[in-house]
């Protein structure tokens, strides 16, 4: 077996993506198309903690491995409550249709993921303003502004 060839460019004590052989890094575009999800929609995962795990390649732009794409999908079949088999027949008909074109099941689910993201962080920042405003309403700063903001649009 081949040790993998790092890059001359490498500075020493950094951590290093090699290529190998049999495992495909692809980029944001190729990663969504191979899921068969808009490339946004990837990005918004990626920005909120979601979608498949990126990796960050020497250069600085995050990619995704294929064996962590396929993982992803199979946590959304999962998730559905789908059989193995269902899993199992829709690689195959991906693979065959040359993994083209937005996949609906896939793209529903992944929409599901990032709504339900968005939900959990939206209620969070719900909670501290409402936390905060609770504060500040007993206090006499919070009076004399809202006299302030009364009077001025009266």
């Amino acid at each position: 077996m081949k040790d993998p060839r790092v890059p001359s460019d490498t500075v020493s004590g950094q951590a290093t993506v090699c290529p190998f052989p049999l495992q495909q890094i692809l980029e944001r575009r190729q990663a969504a198309g191979y899921l068969g999800v808009p490339a946004r929609r990837l990005w918004l995962l990626e920005r909120i903690g979601g979608g498949p795990r990126p990796v960050r390649h020497q250069d600085g732009v995050l990619r995704y491995r294929r064996d962590e794409l396929d993982r992803y999908s199979a946590r959304q079949f999962e998730r559905a409550g789908l059989p193995p088999e269902f899993l199992a027949r829709y690689r195959r008909q991906r693979e065959q249709a040359g993994y083209g074109g937005l996949d609906p099941f896939l793209d529903l689910a992944s929409r599901d993921e990032m709504l339900g993201l968005y939900a959990r962080s939206c209620s969070r920042v719900a909670i501290v303003v409402g936390m905060v405003l609770i504060v500040l309403s007993h206090t006499p700063l919070s009076r004399m502004v809202f006299h302030a903001l009364h009077w001025r649009f009266a």
